[in-house]
């Protein structure tokens, strides 16, 4: 065997084992998010739920705390003594959808890395499989903040917890408060929605050379 074959065979061996160590690496991650995402919904969620929230009190009962103004501001965790099944049903989707995310980004470093092995192109199924990955992206990145701090609500609500002042002056209250996270456009992941446009981008992208590609043959 030539020294120009030995390299040639040398250069296939790593660029197969490389693919193979990235399939057998990508299989683990998804092993270890099924199990994150078990342990994560199963424990923290639905036997111990406990949420985040900012609690108004008045200065004056808070002796300790020196402020020129009135009310003072905190974030806290409260363990509802009962939680609410509602809540925690939305809390478990929003959760969820993260990791599934992180399950479909796996499936396709899987599917780009077995296409290359078979040395295959990647077409318009690469490009439609990144489409799809975007598309969660964007839409877990918006839906999945709504959901928890939807949670969070129906929680407090179920707690029973104050939310509003009962006296008509603000500044004459003395009542502590839970202001709840109100779902609002501000609470979107922003790094997954820049994420999410970016993989659509090059699925976008992809498809069109893939199409230029199978022109580009015809008139061959």
């Amino acid at each position: 065997m030539s020294k120009v074959d030995l390299d040639r065979a040398v250069g296939r061996a790593l660029g197969r084992g490389g693919l193979i160590a990235v399939i057998v690496a990508a299989a683990i991650g998804l092993l270890w998010t099924f199990a994150l995402a078990a342990l994560h919904i199963t424990h923290s969620i639905n036997r111990t739920p406990s949420y985040e929230v900012l609690v108004a009190s008045p200065v004056d009962v808070r002796p300790d705390i020196v402020a020129d103004a009135e009310v003072q501001y905190a974030t806290v965790f409260f363990v509802p003594q009962t939680p609410d099944a509602t809540a925690m049903l939305l809390e478990s989707i929003g959760v969820g959808s993260r990791y599934a995310i992180g399950v479909l980004a796996g499936l396709v470093v899987i599917w780009l890395a077995v296409q290359l092995l078979r040395r295959r192109s990647l077409g318009v199924g690469t490009a439609v499989s990144l489409g799809v990955l975007a598309i969660g992206m964007l839409a877990v990145s918006v839906a999945a903040p709504m959901l928890e701090a939807q949670a969070t609500v129906v929680a407090i609500e179920a707690a029973g917890m104050p939310t509003e002042y009962t006296t008509p002056v603000f500044g004459e209250s003395d009542e502590t408060i839970v202001i709840a996270p109100a779902p609002h456009w501000q609470s979107i992941d922003f790094s997954l929605l820049a994420l999410g446009a970016v993989t659509g981008l090059a699925a976008l992208l992809l498809g069109r050379a893939a199409r230029l590609q199978e022109d580009t043959r015809g008139l061959i």
